[in-house]
């Protein structure tokens, strides 16, 4: 698997398939495995890149502190490695987050947004609930292990009926978190706040959301949806937050009929 140079240190990213870019993004407790269903499932009519975001899996850790902007910044590093002038951006929950901020500052960059089980960011919420939220995140990594960490977070991100082979690949997934790169995203994404760019987005652009999310649930995916121009919502049923894991397929098929579909449908 192949590594980015970019300043300050090195992004390392899963890479499959042929045909136009899409770049996924993941969550705050994923890597580039979280998409491994994404990977394998799309490779026929996408170039599919995932990356580990900087502090995550192979990648350095930030060697300064990180705002929204600085991951966002890494996106556009890792399409000028790519010798990609633009890319479908695909984001999931954190990784949602960052794909918008990297509209806001490269939106000559993005070809379409896609933005799964996410939110505006932290910011947007009242304290002392924003604070709170930071502060039990930053406790965790204190208090527990990494393989601590996951088992005990893993559970909250499906619904109850979801396939156990999925959690125990989840978990590991988590369990491989660089402690200070997960404090690092997690104060970045408490501090982030998205919600002057919706009105401005002029690519197309496909919310997702499981229908059972109870970490970012539905109406915040409403939100984007109603305040992205154009925006299309697909709700994936019998998901929870992490939906691309969940149901891979309802998830894959959603994403390749919007990309599939004329761009004059995309723009609604």
């Amino acid at each position: 698997m192949p590594d980015a140079a970019v300043r300050g240190g090195r992004i390392h990213y899963q890479r499959a398939g042929s045909g136009p870019l899409l770049l996924a993004l993941h969550g705050i407790g994923g890597n580039s495995r979280s998409w491994r269903h994404q990977l394998q499932g799309l490779a026929d009519d996408f170039t599919v890149v995932a990356w580990d975001a900087r502090g995550y899996g192979g990648s350095s850790d930030p060697d300064r502190d990180f705002t929204i902007d600085d991951y966002a910044d890494d996106v556009a590093a890792l399409l000028d490695h790519l010798d990609a002038p633009r890319a479908h951006l695909l984001g999931i929950s954190w990784g949602g987050v960052i794909a918008l901020a990297a509209y806001r500052r490269h939106p000559a960059r993005i070809e379409t947004l896609l933005l799964a089980d996410t939110y505006r960011g932290g910011g947007t919420l009242p304290e002392p609930e924003r604070s709170s939220r930071l502060a039990r995140r930053l406790e965790a990594t204190e208090r527990l292990t990494p393989a601590q960490l996951a088992r005990e977070r893993t559970p909250a991100l499906f619904t109850a009926d979801a396939d156990a082979a999925t959690l125990v690949e989840t978990e590991s997934i988590m369990a491989e978190i660089h402690p200070a790169g997960y404090r690092q995203a997690a104060i970045a994404l408490a501090h982030a706040d998205e919600s002057a760019v919706l009105s401005t987005i002029a690519v197309p652009t496909l919310v997702l959301c499981g229908d059972q999310d109870g970490v970012l649930p539905l109406p915040e995916s409403e939100t984007l949806a109603r305040s992205i121009p154009g925006a299309q919502l697909v709700v994936i049923d019998h998901a929870g937050h992490a939906s691309n894991q969940e149901q891979p397929a309802a998830f894959n098929a959603a994403i390749r009929a919007f990309l599939r579909a004329p761009r004059a449908a995309l723009r609604g």
